[in-house]
């Protein structure tokens, strides 16, 4: 069931002749019967008339299969009257109406074009903050060898003037150093 399809896949589908979608929907309507079984599969039933499409095919080789209809307060009166009209439909009702809802998360503004866009600039924010600690790590690596640098530098430095020291000791001490 790990069968994903890029957007250009979803293009090339779009494209296909009517019958052939159809086919190949019932295929895959077939793999799923088959991996979860008719008691665990339904059918997300809005009345729309892609659901309702949908609930046709799946019905007419797997009549058993249910169908779940979302009964929110909002609805109206003649999609709730249609959908009873089908049978093995379970109808449920939010726990919460749109006005609790409201209030308890506020107002839910968001289309799927803004929150495609949100998880694009958090991917993005992601990978900067990624490139920026690799870059601090890079930096702070390149701080560290330079101060090892320096301080063999200084000990460096400090050897040649003891030795520099020692060497005009030696001169002095056999006086043929001023």
């Amino acid at each position: 069931m790990a069968n994903r399809h890029t957007l250009q896949d979803l293009y090339e589908l779009q494209a296909l002749p009517l019958d052939l979608k159809v086919r190949l929907t019932k295929q895959r309507i077939r793999e799923w019967i088959r991996y979860y079984g008719v008691n665990g599969v339904y059918v997300s039933f809005s009345g729309g008339k892609d659901s309702t499409v949908l609930l046709d095919i799946v019905r007419e080789e797997y009549p058993k299969v249910k169908a779940m209809f979302v009964d929110v307060p909002t609805q109206y009166p003649e999609l709730r009257a249609f959908v009873k009209k089908f049978n093995n439909v379970d109808i449920v009702r939010p726990k919460m109406n749109f006005f609790e809802v409201c209030r308890k998360y506020g107002f839910p503004l968001i289309s799927k074009e803004v929150s495609e866009c949100v998880q694009g600039a958090r991917k993005y924010l992601t990978s900067l903050r990624e490139e920026c600690l690799t870059n601090m790590l890079e930096a702070e690596t390149v701080l560290t060898d330079r101060q090892t640098d320096r301080q063999t530098d200084r000990q460096d430095s400090v050897s040649l003037q003891l030795r520099a020291h020692n060497r005009n000791r030696e001169l002095s001490d056999k006086g043929e150093y001023p």
